[in-house]
């Protein structure tokens, strides 16, 4: 399969700044942390290469461990590609934000760099697996800010993560979410944990749950976009996943530990030791090994066997292939707690996608069937906020 690859540019890579982390998150398969950092010089070898493989426009997200703990790095990397390259490369962060200031996120703001913000939800949810080195919770460190970066970028990611200990939080997590302002939650499971039926029923419920609080917040015109429905009535309403649509890791999407080796994606890196390189890919200063990253291209697009037939083909997560090797080791084998989770799910989000078509919900109709609607939406949002702003001068 390997001979019929073709390999793309590349358009989105993590900058891994360091191995170091102040927090010590329950479920974080970075591995142990310790304070190796990429230097400068590896920095700026890693933007020519990126510019070089990405035709001149990449996205480039910082990443760690906690990128932010090596913010003068930060300042220095955007500086050397701004002058180098102008604006050619966006940059992206994704961080715990425990560590931001009103001058970082100043700083931020004027550079443009938008990010996600890796929190679980509600103070109890977040708390229980987002812990400090020292062992407290982390969550009022975050929640200190979130007005302020709401007010630089409304858009802001919120990432969540759910385990088995926290599965009992998912609606009331996620509703805080939104109800601190947040329009848009990322939200998946911790697919390496120990999962069981008792679990998967605590979801299911809770699933439920937060179905008629999406119906409701649609019937109401509130926009939000919660992944797991978001995405899986996307498939159904617009089409199936394709290849790469999913994760395109080790082509268009890559990751740079900081010694400068590349590594298919973010997930694969861990703490960059020999057990690991084995996965690498290449490095910014060769280049890529191209028969290896083909390699992983292949088995990431390869047809999954196990899933010929099934009515679920095409909407699930079975084609993420950072999920299936942090959970089982193999780009190509997916773990069966997606199998179940999916057969869970997928019935309940069909059944809010149809109830929300059959009461022709507008807000519905135009988000899943419209395909102006982001543009449409954008700038209504944009009108809005003008408006409170000439109200409030």
């Amino acid at each position: 399969m390997s001979c019929n690859i073709k390999l793309s540019r590349v358009k989105y890579s993590a900058l891994c700044l360091t191995h170091d982390c102040n927090l010590r998150c329950r479920y974080c398969y970075a591995g142990k942390k310790h304070a190796n950092s990429m230097s400068y010089e590896t920095a700026r070898r890693a933007i020519d290469f990126l510019y070089e493989e990405s035709g001149g426009k990449c996205c480039v997200t910082f990443f760690g461990g906690e990128p932010l703990l090596e913010f003068d790095l930060i300042q220095n990397i955007v500086e050397y590609s701004n002058v180098t390259y102008g604006h050619a490369i966006a940059f992206r962060m994704s961080t715990n934000g425990t560590l931001l200031s009103p001058e970082i996120l100043d700083f931020l703001d004027r550079n443009e760099i938008f990010f996600v913000l890796s929190i679980d939800g509600c103070s109890e949810q977040h708390d229980l697996m987002r812990i400090t080195a020292a062992g407290g919770g982390s969550y009022d460190l975050v929640a200190q800010h979130i007005d302020r970066i709401l007010e630089i970028n409304p858009y802001t990611i919120a990432v969540s993560v759910i385990s088995p200990q926290t599965a009992k939080y998912l609606a009331e997590g996620v509703i805080a979410l939104f109800d601190s302002g947040f329009r848009y939650v990322l939200q998946t499971l911790d697919y390496s944990a120990g999962w069981n039926k008792e679990h998967m029923k605590v979801l299911e419920k809770q699933y439920r749950e937060l179905s008629r609080f999406y119906f409701k917040s649609l019937e109401t015109g509130r926009k939000v976009y919660y992944s797991p429905f978001d995405e899986r009535i996307k498939t159904h309403a617009q089409k199936p996943y394709g290849r790469g649509d999913l994760c395109d890791l080790a082509n268009t999407q890559i990751a740079i530990a900081p010694s400068g080796r590349i590594y298919p994606c973010v997930q694969f890196v861990g703490v960059d030791d020999e057990k690991h390189q084995a996965h690498a890919i290449g490095d910014v200063f060769e280049g890529f090994d191209r028969e290896l990253r083909i390699t992983c291209v292949a088995l990431n697009y390869s047809q999954k066997d196990a899933c010929a037939g099934c009515a679920h083909e095409g909407r699930c997560a079975v084609n993420c292939g950072c999920v299936n090797w942090r959970a089982t080791g193999s780009i190509d084998r997916f773990p069966p707690v997606i199998c179940e989770h999916e057969r869970m799910l997928m019935p309940i989000v069909d059944r809010l996608a149809n109830r929300l078509w059959r009461k022709k919900i507008p807000l519905f109709r135009s988000k899943f069937y419209d395909t102006t609607f982001p543009v449409s939406s954008y700038i209504e949002d944009c009108m809005i906020r003008r408006g409170e702003e000439d109200a409030e001068d």
